[in-house]
């Protein structure tokens, strides 16, 4: 099937450049209503996205377009010449800046490794489910629902600039909510875990936490208006505030101008009190559903150095816009990881503080650095007396607030969504604030 497209799209003379991806994807689910499965389900995907890329000129000035079709693998030779005839025209109507496609690399691929290789993805499954299931015998709460999904990703990557790759990949998905119910309201906390390996403390500690954490919220108070006040951050929402840095070094915000941050310059300002940034990106992360020994585009990734001691030491980013910023590709890599900092969270809780694990919403500007999260569960400490919380809202501006900031000793692994890419965060458990401006309902 790749060779026949191939061949056509070689024989397009219209096209300047072209990349072919396919996934064929090998996919195990199960679906339970407590601890009884409702349904599972196996199933065999093959995609197949190509990309082409069309040249011109204007005023002296050059410029490529590009369209991407999908290929289903039951089409014929003239539906898919058909259909790639279709993406050129699109391309036409699409004027970027031109940059070139990678090329072969002689580097090589660095691929995380994952026990998922050593059986089929069938035998997993009932071991995710145990794991998942293992402290779930409490009287007043339990896992409401659950689904599972595991999957094998074969992909492979070729271009018209001599890249053709193949590897695999394991990517797990767990959708799960707790509940927790004794007098008058009944209490529900969702949660979704990611990964590429079977870490089956990891599973059934996340599960816990969830089930302890949904008891808690039972016997929540209205968070106090607190005006401006030290807010511990942990768990997830740590994870999305510091993935502001990772935005920040993005050579495609710095040239859309959302980022400001330049190489060799304090991405946290001047006067730094708190603990520094250390930022680096790892293609080959154990137990990531996002590592890759190469990205979207066919570039051979490697371990990249981006922010040290608060210093932003290069930008990452695509070929594309690499080239337009005049500096060396990074590839796009989906791991951050970030070092643990100078407090342990004990040491974070010895003054008074409102230490927040869950989020209704949060929301933080990459232009501006402003903030603001509705809270859906934390604690308050008065100095005396420890009260769990809910409702009211923080707000502050990270741009402001980063020269005092600590991170915790203690780390963790989760995942960061941003827009339409899932990102793996390995950084501190938390983060605390000084200053935040802390709304009470």
């Amino acid at each position: 099937m790749l060779n026949r497209i191939i061949d056509i799209l070689k024989s397009n003379k219209d096209i300047s450049d072209w990349k072919l991806v396919q996934n064929v994807t090998e996919a195990n689910e199960l679906f339970l209503i407590k601890k009884a499965i409702d349904m599972p389900r196996t199933k065999r995907v093959v995609n197949i996205e190509v990309t082409v890329y069309r040249d011109f000129e204007e005023n002296g000035s050059k410029y490529r377009g590009s369209s991407i079709v999908k290929i289903p693998p039951t089409m014929t030779d003239e539906e898919i010449a058909s259909t790639i005839k279709e993406g050129v025209f699109a391309a036409t109507f699409v004027k970027n800046e031109y940059y070139p496609l990678p090329s072969r690399s002689d580097r090589e691929l660095i691929a995380a490794e994952s026990s998922f290789d050593t059986a089929p993805l069938n035998e997993w499954m009932p071991k995710i489910k145990d794991a998942l299931y293992k402290y779930d015998n409490f009287k007043n709460g339990c896992i409401n629902s659950a689904e599972i999904f595991l999957n094998k990703n074969d992909t492979t990557i070729i271009n018209s600039k001599g890249i053709n790759i193949s590897f695999t990949g394991y990517s797990g998905h767990i959708e799960f909510i707790a509940n927790w119910k004794e007098e008058g309201e009944e209490i529900e906390l969702y949660k979704e875990l990611m990964f590429s390996d079977f870490d089956e403390e990891n599973l059934s500690g996340t599960a816990q936490e969830m089930l302890e954490m949904s008891k808690e919220k039972v016997n929540t108070k209205p968070t106090p208006n607190l005006g401006s006040f030290p807010v511990i951050i942990t768990g997830s929402p740590a994870a999305e505030l510091l993935k502001h840095y990772y935005i920040q070094s993005n050579a495609k915000h710095v040239y859309n101008h959302i980022s400001t941050a330049k190489p060799s310059e304090s991405i946290q300002g001047s006067d730094i009190k708190g603990d520094k940034i250390n930022m680096v990106l790892d293609p080959a992360v154990k137990n990531s559903p996002v590592s890759a020994p190469v990205d979207n585009d066919g570039v051979t990734l490697a371990r990249q150095s981006i922010i040290k001691d608060g210093v932003l030491q290069k930008y990452w980013g695509t070929t594309q816009y690499s080239h337009y910023l005049n500096v060396e590709p990074t590839g796009r890599i989906n791991n951050m990881i970030f070092e643990g900092g100078s407090k342990t969270i004990s040491e974070m809780r010895a003054e008074p503080y409102l230490e927040i694990a869950a989020f209704s919403d949060f929301q933080l500007s990459p232009m501006t650095g402003e903030f603001a999260g509705e809270i859906r569960l934390g604690w308050y400490f008065d100095g005396t007396t420890r009260t769990t919380v809910s409702g009211g809202s923080i707000s502050g501006n990270l741009n402001a607030l980063h020269n005092n900031m600590y991170l915790s000793k203690e780390l963790q692994q989760c995942v960061a969504k941003e827009v339409f890419e899932t990102l793996n965060y390995s950084g501190p458990k938390a983060v605390m604030l000084y200053n935040v401006l802390v709304a009470g309902n």
